[in-house]
């Protein structure tokens, strides 16, 4: 029988028992102890710590590759290298600030005739008599005008259906869309009618409440996506499904727990009844609908990639167990391919785009989408998460702490910090900012490589030349100091944003190719999602991120899954839109493409 010990995690007094086998990571989250595990717990993201109180628990490799030598000295180790070989108290060391993190909620959209799919009719019910043979429900059905052939009528909606009709005094409001009957309710209540657009992100979840009368936005709520505890990236998660017995309900669970706490977030904040919440229109990626479902993404992390499903689906919330009315609906967007999935098909919905114009979702999985002559073609480049702070040394989210902006004058280094105090590390678009400056004063060559003492350029500003080192081997750029450490760029960061910024450029540039265009023929370039929102056009540009095209063609439309999934909610013709789109967008796997590796090669260069 294999030995079990006790860990106990400090302040949360939460303990368990756990084998050899098992790593303190998998018994922070067996606990539902918040630890962050960007990398899905395979040791390449060092954030994962926590500080041994009782027990014994030498460092290792991970341990001294990923922590400052005063952590390691007191007591810092990695939770998901290290695996329980004793009975430990342990504090684990949560350095995100999760309210201060910036969550984009807003997106370029535009107006449209209010026409949901749910619909609320007061209806006055003749009363049944012996002289006819009509049963209740056909009663109902006619007053309404509906046809019994034409709409599905739930088994649950049959069973309180007498009482309530005679409870209302055969006299009430019908709620029902083109497929279903919803409910039924005593008095007038047709202006009590909601629903809910969510952008279900891999790094964030945004939830709007609309009156579905009047198309107004009531509430939003925001929040870090809590899956991030098991995986930051997509992949990552799917292992988990894979890897852990269970782990697809445990990852399905955290999705619905916290819609259902954004849910009663804005029912309080607004003081209208959940059961008046009849639809909710969720635009995700690929996985994480597939996650929300709890519909294995397995064969989507193998080849040739496969998504168990691509189109849309409306789901009882009961069957679902989001807490709206039970017989509302749960509707995703449909999946356009493999991993362009329909937070991308929510985009294409945001605005009257016209011309020839280039969408990007930049994440650590980057959607793209190219139309031209009225053609819609789609791509998906593996990014990687270093754009949002993974596998960077100093890299964090843009929360409080974080650089966000970097430029370099005359004068010195500028940095700007979220919150205003000291620095704690690097966010994705400081990144940019660092490399895009650093590249444009030559400490930073074509190639990536970091230029040091001789090899930078006569001319160069004297305070900058300072800022470039190496000591053991090792090159970097300093960004900032403050009391307890030094935030820097090191050469192993410009690699991993070369590598994330390659794949999305060479993605990019085979769709261009495909369809006989350069970036000079683009109208328009479009950047979604949080980074793109906070990044500067010419950085941007300045390391090849984006194609070279004048400033004033690059656009940001904000948080474009959540502008859609509105859209979609409160028109049932963008709807409809959107299922069209979805079909008629051609999805190009630009890894079988014969010119892929080249053109990556050659996007790798600054």
């Amino acid at each position: 029988m294999t030995e079990k010990y006790k860990v106990q995690f400090s302040p949360q007094n939460k303990s368990g028992f756990f084998s050899s086998g098992q790593t303190f990571l998998d018994a922070a989250q067996h606990l539902g102890i918040p630890l962050p595990a960007l990398c899905g717990g395979s040791g390449l993201c060092g954030k994962c710590k926590i500080e041994i109180i009782k027990g014994n628990v030498p460092p290792n490799e991970s341990d001294h590759e990923w922590l400052h030598p005063e952590e390691i000295e007191r007591g810092v180790r990695l939770a998901c290298t290290h695996f329980i070989t004793e009975g430990c108290t342990v504090r684990a060391l949560e350095e995100e600030v999760e309210a201060a993190t910036k969550v984009l909620t807003a997106g370029k959209s535009h107006a449209v005739e209010l026409d949901p799919f749910v619909y609320k009719k007061f209806i006055e019910i003749p009363k049944p008599s012996l002289a006819e043979n009509p049963s209740d429900l056909e009663l109902l059905l006619d007053a309404a005008g509906l046809d019994a052939n034409q709409v599905m009528v739930p088994r649950s909606f049959l069973l309180n259906l007498p009482q309530k009709l005679r409870d209302a005094n055969f006299s009430g409001t019908i709620t029902f869309d083109e497929n279903h009957i919803i409910d039924f309710e005593a008095g007038d209540t047709t202006k009590s009618l909601f629903g809910v657009a969510v952008d279900l992100g891999t790094t964030t979840i945004v939830c709007k409440l609309v009156n579905l009368n009047s198309g107004e936005v009531l509430a939003t709520s925001s929040r870090m996506n809590g899956q991030r505890f098991y995986g930051e990236d997509v992949i990552s998660r799917i292992s988990y499904t894979i890897e852990h017995d269970g782990g697809l309900s445990v990852l399905q669970k955290v999705i619905v727990d916290q819609l259902n706490e954004m849910l009663s977030e804005m029912v309080n904040d607004t003081a209208i009844d959940a059961d008046s919440i009849y639809e909710m229109v969720i635009a995700g990626n690929s996985v994480m609908e597939h996650l929300l479902l709890g519909v294995s993404p397995h064969y989507l992390a193998e080849l040739p990639y496969v998504p168990a499903f691509k189109k849309s689906f409306a789901i009882c919330a009961s069957e679902m167990g989001i807490n709206i009315n039970g017989q509302g609906n749960i509707c995703t967007f449909p999946i356009i391919g493999r991993y362009v999935g329909g937070d991308t098909c929510s985009l294409l919905l945001t605005d009257d785009l016209k011309g020839s114009w280039l969408a990007v979702d930049i994440g650590t999985n980057g959607e793209i989408v190219l139309a031209h002559n009225g053609k819609l073609t789609s791509c998906s480049t593996a990014a990687g998460p270093a754009f949002e702070g993974a596998h960077i040394s100093c890299g964090m989210r843009a929360t409080s702490g974080a650089v966000s902006r970097v430029s370099i004058d005359q004068a010195g280094l500028h940095i700007q910090v979220i919150g205003e105090g000291q620095p704690q590390g690097v966010c994705g678009s400081g990144l940019i900012d660092a490399i895009g400056s650093f590249r444009q004063l030559g400490l930073i060559n074509e190639t990536g490589r970091i230029m040091v003492g001789d090899e930078i350029e006569e001319g160069t500003n004297e305070f900058a030349k300072e800022l470039a080192k190496a000591e053991d081997n090792e090159r970097y750029i300093v960004l900032a100091e403050n009391e307890n450490e030094r935030i820097t760029l090191s050469q192993r960061d410009v690699r991993e944003v070369q590598l994330a910024k390659g794949a999305i450029a060479a993605g990019i540039e085979i769709l261009l190719k495909n369809a006989g265009l350069t970036a000079a023929d683009l109208d328009a370039v479009y950047l979604a999602g949080a980074f793109g929102q906070f990044i500067r056009r010419d950085m941007a540009v300045a390391i090849g991120l984006v194609p070279n095209v004048p400033l004033e063609k690059i656009h940001f439309i904000g948080n474009a899954a959540c502008a859609g999934a509105e859209l979609a909610l409160v028109s049932k013709g963008e709807r409809m839109k959107a299922e069209k789109m979805a079909k008629g967008t051609e999805y190009i796997e630009i890894s079988t493409d014969p010119d892929f590796q080249d053109v990556f090669a050659e996007k790798m260069l600054f």
